[in-house]
């Protein structure tokens, strides 16, 4: 079971992925020279805010086969229902 925390995370790396998507497609765009200069200066701040965040990816879960409720994909015991988890494969990284 995901926790509070975490699924505020998770809304603020897509907030944040959005915010960035939109940074650069306004840098591309940026035509004038006060334009680029304004999308420079939103640029450093948005920069360290992101780093300070250090959000990291997305943590790895999976869905208890008793209650399918979702929980972290190294839990041995489901948060939900307490059922042994068998250990996964480790996954793929790409």
């Amino acid at each position: 079971m995901l926790d509070r925390d975490s699924m505020q995370k998770t809304r603020l790396r897509t907030l944040v992925g959005l915010v960035d998507r939109q940074v650069a497609r306004s840098s591309e765009q940026a035509s004038t020279p006060p334009g680029r200069v304004a999308l420079g200066e939103l640029m450093e701040p948005w920069t360290e805010l992101v780093q300070l965040l250090a959000l990291g990816p997305e943590p790895q879960v999976r869905e208890c086969p008793v209650c399918h409720q979702t929980g972290m994909r190294a839990a041995r015991l489901c948060g939900h229902c307490w059922t042994k988890l068998e250990p996964l494969a480790p996954a793929a990284l790409g």
